[in-house]
């Protein structure tokens, strides 16, 4: 019996594998593009608006991930435009309580959830305009008088 346990649960342990990504660099994403978060950390002097934040993570078992994401930096996590440098090749990310630069490295993939956060507010906005139209051809301010 105890051998039939232990056979059971080895089994069990090479059938679940657990898998998880490890990633060369720590990265986060802003309007598309991916930066590599840097060691080197920036004056706040130097530093201008914030210019977005991480509102998602990286999927560590597929390494998919859509808008402005990180496989460091938690939700919320700022980032900042650098005085002097244009915001297509360097950024500012919020580590604690200092700085580090972010320096562009390549375009984050297509996501289908890009699509709909780009198209979704207009079809929405054209669905509420219909709605109102309707709403206001059916109402008693529209009727013309006899």
């Amino acid at each position: 019996m105890r051998r039939l346990t232990v056979l059971i649960l080895v089994s069990l342990s090479i059938a679940l594998p657990v898998s998880a990504l490890s990633f060369a660099y720590t990265f986060v994403v802003f309007d598309r593009n991916a930066y590599e978060v840097l060691d080197t950390t920036i004056d706040e002097e130097v530093l201008g608006d914030v210019i977005g934040e991480v509102e998602t993570t990286v999927n560590d078992e597929t390494g998919r991930y859509y808008g402005n994401a990180s496989n460091g930096y938690p939700i919320g996590t700022t980032y900042r435009e650098v005085n002097g440098q244009s915001v297509e090749d360097v950024i500012a990310v919020e580590d604690g309580s200092e700085w580090r630069r972010a320096e562009y490295r390549f375009e984050a993939p297509y996501h289908s959830r890009d699509f709909i956060k780009f198209f979704g507010y207009g079809l929405l906005g054209m669905g509420i305009m219909m709605l109102s139209w309707t709403l206001f051809k059916r109402s008693s301010l529209y009727k013309k008088e006899a």
